[in-house]
């Protein structure tokens, strides 16, 4: 959806410069909510600068950020000891609570709600996945939305606070085997934490989604995870991999099965 570059100068200093394409000036709630975290001792860069130029009727974002140095948890985690990949897990749950402990007052960001499934929308879905995958499958989807309509209908909506809105091990930055950055908060704003907790569980990838218990015990340094998603994070996740499910560009096959096995791990009797 950006274009994003690193900017090298002469004296070996960098930037990351962040190109955004949207109808509306961009990137302004996100430097604000980072500046937030940041106070709250989040391990998040600094927005140096914002631009917005109209070119040729279109409004173009310009966000320049403080380079972090280090490399995505995705991509080293292939390359870590065990010890080392579960301890950079639970620290980036440890910074996932700092993240949580500020409050939405001011109504800055995206709110992530849960949203009650559409009869069409999921009877789309149910067939996408069943000719992709077969009739099993596309029941577990009609479980899943069931379950989602009666989690949404029946149960007060959560308290929100701040979430990062994509919280995932390609968006932890790692380097001489610490977490030095939380990057990517384009998606931040109000919701339950079991927002991010459900993003870790359907996004983290082969085989940390397997791996929210990681996340949680490094957030309990901090604060209580149950007390956090109050028991939401089945809707969040139900919610997130049904909307994955039904998008346009598909999700590659990998995520699409991951997405379907997230749904049936929360509606198999």
């Amino acid at each position: 959806m950006n274009e994003a570059y690193c900017a090298r100068f002469v004296d070996e200093v960098a930037v990351v410069v962040r190109i955004a394409y949207r109808p509306v000036p961009w990137f302004v709630d996100e430097a604000h909510l980072m500046a937030r975290a940041r106070a709250v001792g989040v391990p998040t860069a600094e927005v140096l600068g914002l631009e917005h130029l109209d070119h040729d009727g279109e409004v173009l974002s310009f966000s320049i950020q403080q380079f972090l140095p280090g490399r995505s948890l995705d991509e080293l985690a292939g390359e870590l000891s065990v010890s080392d990949l579960e301890r950079l897990v639970m620290d980036a749950g440890e910074i996932l609570a700092q993240v949580h402990s500020v409050g939405m007052d001011d109504q800055r960001g995206i709110r992530h709600g849960l949203r009650l499934p559409d009869d069409r929308e999921v009877t789309r879905i149910a067939r996408i996945v069943r000719e992709t995958l077969g009739p099993a499958a596309a029941a577990v989807v009609e479980r899943g939305a069931d379950f989602l309509r009666q989690e949404v209908t029946t149960r007060a909506a959560p308290p929100f606070s701040l979430v990062h809105g994509d919280f995932c091990p390609k968006n932890i930055l790692i380097h001489d085997r610490t977490v030095t950055g939380i990057i990517d908060w384009e998606f931040a704003g109000a919701a339950s934490p079991a927002y991010d907790f459900a993003q870790w569980e359907v996004d983290a990838g082969d085989p940390l989604h397997d791996r929210l218990d990681l996340v949680r015990r490094g957030y309990a340094r901090v604060a209580d995870p149950d007390s956090a998603d109050a028991g939401w994070t089945p809707a969040f996740a139900v919610d997130w991999a049904l909307e994955k499910l039904g998008w346009k560009n598909p999700a590659s096959p990998a995520q699409f099965r991951h997405c379907v096995d997230v749904l049936a791990r929360y509606t198999t009797p």
